[in-house]
């Protein structure tokens, strides 16, 4: 059996597919003949790789694990080198779909993927996605020098340019600054980027820049940024946004946040108070502050008024959630009059430090979803 040419048909007729039952009946011949396969080839690691990836889209009661464990059993004294490293990065993407991979507690299934991925970069894996895989277990656990390296392993391999950046902000979080900086340059004069890596790598760099204290050069980025156009891009305002304020440009701040005046969270209210105070807006700072904190008094007002809970029309299941949600209320309200207390008299200057984070994907091997 030709694997790749199995991965290539479900992949193409998974582009008819209008709903999740569509989905199990494509891959439902593809399941059966895969089962076959492994039942008289016991050995073809490949099959049992894409027959767990197969039973995940269909949402089976088997679980995609097992099917690997099973293949682990059976084959793991005959391993090749390349059939290991294909399995381990393939068990990891399960173990972290299913258990994360921020090390929280004592979990030795999270402990598993990590040191099969670790054996596998022993083994010299030839799969870009065994590094890639490593490299974001690594910096979600912030152990940004490892990451930085195994990300650079993935960009030799790959060419790819998204993990080069990867790299760059591992560094730059390893407090590595003129080393993440040169990498986000080469990229920012690369041809080949495609357009939102590009917005992606020069944001990053025009913020560093900037708490660098290269303005100018800052200034230059800041400038080509506002002229594009990249509403496509998830978040990109907001994150614009914070890197205008490290500038000082406080009037594009402050006419984001009019816009969005219900951004999630209290954070951003310090810069847009402090935005205000820079341009001299006192009156109008104090004249929204009245403003918020009404709209929040009211908010506690209607919930304390409510007396029925539980039914269909009811706001609250019960006292409790209500009591819960007041206590938030008001210390959502506690928190927005702190921020303009800071601002206004104690003369607090926000920091807003830079957004680094990598790419994230999917890095199944032979996945055919991807």
């Amino acid at each position: 059996m030709n694997i790749n040419d199995v991965r290539d048909e479900i992949s193409e007729k998974l582009k008819t597919a209008g709903d999740h039952n569509d989905v199990r009946k494509i891959h439902e011949p593809y399941k059966k003949l895969l089962e076959e396969e492994i039942k008289f080839k016991p050995i073809h690691v490949e099959a049992y790789c894409l027959l767990a990836m197969v039973v995940q889209s269909m949402l089976c009661d088997e679980e995609p694990m097992d099917i690997l464990e099973k293949c682990y059993e059976v084959n793991h004294d005959t391993f090749t080198n390349n059939e290991y490293c294909m399995w381990a990065t393939c068990m990891a993407y399960f173990i972290v779909d299913y258990y994360g991979c921020e090390e929280q507690d004592d979990n030795k299934k999270r402990k598993m993927a990590v040191e099969i991925l670790e054996e596998a970069v022993k083994r010299k894996s030839p799969f870009y996605q065994t590094y890639y895989a490593l490299g974001q277990y690594y910096f979600e656990n912030k152990l940004f020098d490892k990451a930085s390296e195994v990300f650079h392993t993935a960009y030799i391999i790959s060419k790819e340019k998204k993990y080069l950046y990867c790299e760059a902000t591992s560094l730059l979080k390893a407090s590595k600054l003129d080393e993440g900086v040169k990498i986000l340059e080469s990229l920012c004069v690369d041809p080949l980027i495609d357009e939102e890596l590009y917005f992606t790598v020069t944001l990053t760099l025009g913020h560093t820049l900037a708490l660098m204290g290269n303005i100018e050069k800052a200034s230059e980025i800041a400038d080509i940024l506002i002229d594009e156009k990249y509403e496509d891009f998830d978040d990109t305002d907001g994150i614009l946004t914070d890197f205008m304020f490290t500038l000082g440009r406080f009037e594009y701040v402050i006419n984001y946040y009019d816009i969005n005046e219900y951004a999630e969270g209290v954070s951003w209210r310090s810069e847009y108070f402090y935005s205000l105070k820079m341009l001299g807006k006192d009156a109008e700072a104090l004249l929204k502050l009245e403003s918020i904190v009404k709209s929040y008094e009211e908010e506690i007002e209607l919930a304390e008024k409510e007396i029925s809970f539980g039914g269909d029309d009811d706001y609250f299941e019960s006292v409790d959630e209500r009591d819960g949600d007041i206590v938030e209320i008001k210390e959502e309200l506690r928190a927005m009059k702190k921020c303009y207390d800071d601002v206004f008299n104690k003369s607090v200057k926000p920091v807003k430090e830079p957004y680094y984070d990598i790419v994230y994907e999917c890095y199944y091997i032979g996945c055919h979803l991807h």
